[in-house]
């Protein structure tokens, strides 16, 4: 009898277990640079990866975001400090690049890694500065996000390596609500947005974003977290781990409720495949999702890229 074949979404996770030559099971790390911000796309990675963790014993001690991480902070010389992958490494979103550019300073002699993340520079003095810092330090590991990003890697370290997104451990995600309706339109709205992309006006009845989850009380309770963070320097996160569960629920849920996504996001497409739902993508503004299904996810049959 023929063994059963392999699904890819089990496939792309498997490939998350390189991680472990890096950050071996049962190590103790600082975390650094968690989502304490609603884009679901980074909190799905953030679950991930915290999953990642908890399957393989490996021991969170703090956790830190780029808005409460302390000025004077030590870390033990025998803790590893990893931080959340994701696209936000480059010049785009600049606030993520200078917390890790800061921490790449300040401990020299500490293990860094950095997860899979997409990487993007629109102006080359910043991608040169940011290659000669990195380049200083002798126990960097960076993991690329895709092929593309993994050549503009080339420089910053000597321990570079390829992986999908940390949302793959997720796979898979269950859900008992049956479809009620047939299709829904996620499609960003911020400087990632494609202008190119054009999607039939006429095919839109209704389209949203990740931000559209969040009733006003919902916004409100996400203020009053991220400035007791900030103030009190908090370094467990544990109210805030609460409330993006409730967030992913509610995008799970929302996704659950349609038969078919159709999405510029890339985590978009990355919960459509973890929930095993048709889904159409298409490109973001510097190409960052071509590049990801080139890599992983056109192995994915229920999948569709438009190209442009």
């Amino acid at each position: 009898m023929n063994e059963q074949k392999k699904h890819p979404m089990d496939m792309l996770k498997s490939h998350l277990e390189k991680i472990l030559n890096v950050i071996p099971p049962g190590s103790k790390i600082y975390f650094l640079d968690y989502p304490l911000y609603t884009n679901v796309g980074d909190l799905l990675i953030w679950k991930g990866t915290e999953q990642f963790f908890e399957k393989h014993d490996i021991s969170v001690k703090a956790r830190y975001s780029v808005i409460n991480f302390p000025n004077d902070l030590e870390i033990p010389n025998d803790h590893i400090i990893v931080f959340q992958g994701g696209g936000n490494f480059g010049d785009l979103w600049k606030s993520h690049q200078r917390l890790r550019e800061l921490v790449i300073k300040r401990y020299p002699n500490h293990k860094i890694v950095i997860l899979p993340q997409t990487i993007f520079f629109k102006n080359k003095n910043n991608y040169n500065k940011s290659k000669r810092l990195f380049n200083k330090h002798n126990d960097l590991h960076i993991f690329a996000r895709d092929k593309q990003s993994f050549k503009r890697l080339e420089g910053f370290s000597k321990n570079i390596y390829l992986s999908p997104d940390m949302a793959h451990e997720l796979w898979p995600l269950k859900t008992t609500a049956n479809p009620s309706k047939n299709v829904l339109y996620l499609l960003r709205q911020d400087k990632e947005l494609n202008k190119n992309v054009e999607i039939q006006p006429d095919r839109i009845k209704v389209t949203k974003d990740w931000i559209n989850l969040l009733t006003t009380k919902d916004k409100k309770v996400v203020q009053e977290i991220r400035e007791e963070y900030k103030r009190l320097g908090v370094s467990d996160a544990a109210s805030w781990i609460k409330f993006s569960d409730y967030l992913i629920d509610k995008a799970i849920s929302l996704f659950s409720n349609h038969q078919e996504v159709i999405t510029t996001r890339l985590h978009g497409h990355l919960l459509a495949c973890l929930l095993n739902k048709r889904n159409t993508f298409y490109n973001n503004s510097y190409g960052k999702n071509v590049e990801y299904y080139n890599a992983w996810t056109h192995t994915v049959q229920y999948t569709t890229f438009v190209k442009e």
